[in-house]
């Protein structure tokens, strides 16, 4: 993964080094697979990322005529964490993630706002307000990153969807849509 997984990590790991306080469907992952489950709940226990997107919601979102396929990438455990990993592509180019999706709970956090401030670290410039849930920035890649943090079961979970494409007007309603999905599924 070269976008969400990498920032989540700097997010939770920089959490946990700084000593801050402590119903659905789920899928169990031994390692990179397709999938095509989307979560209907919120699930207790985070097991996989991809359940919280489904491949046809990034294809319709970004009105892309290709057929798109997820894949579920090996967990990352760092810091106590385990981060969990998805990412989607044009189904005939199974090679190029266009976008990826990191999902974890973040036990360091207290506030979706400590996370969304920790994950400005991998920022190039300042995060700006997205969605209710949500915060976006253009990476030093200048790809785009959008953080979404909410209470969830009792804590604090946070998701990071990572576009290969720089923010631009024509795709901010489409990546708004895929923020408020994930955001429901938290």
């Amino acid at each position: 993964m070269y976008l969400p997984r990498r920032l989540i990590a700097v997010a939770f790991v920089v959490a946990a080094a700084a000593g801050c306080a402590a119903g659905g469907a789920a899928t169990t992952v031994e390692g990179p697979t397709t999938t095509t489950f989307v979560a209907a709940a919120s699930p207790e226990r985070l097991s996989a990322a991809c359940p919280f997107l489904d491949s046809g919601e990034v294809q319709h979102e970004l009105a892309d005529g290709n057929s798109f396929e997820s894949t579920e990438e090996e967990p990352d455990t760092q810091g106590g964490v385990t981060l969990y990993a998805c990412s989607y592509h044009r189904a005939r180019d199974s090679h190029a993630a266009l976008v990826e999706l990191g999902v974890g709970d973040a036990p360091g956090f207290d506030s979706p706002e400590a996370a969304f401030r920790a994950s400005a670290r991998g920022c190039a410039d300042e995060p700006k307000p997205f969605t209710d849930d949500a915060v976006y920035c253009t990476t030093s890649l200048g790809s785009t990153t959008i953080t979404i943090a909410k209470r969830s079961h009792g804590r604090i979970r946070v998701a990071q969807l990572g576009f290969r494409r720089a923010p631009s007007d024509a795709f901010l309603d489409a990546y708004a849509e895929l923020a408020k999905t994930v955001a429901g599924r938290l």
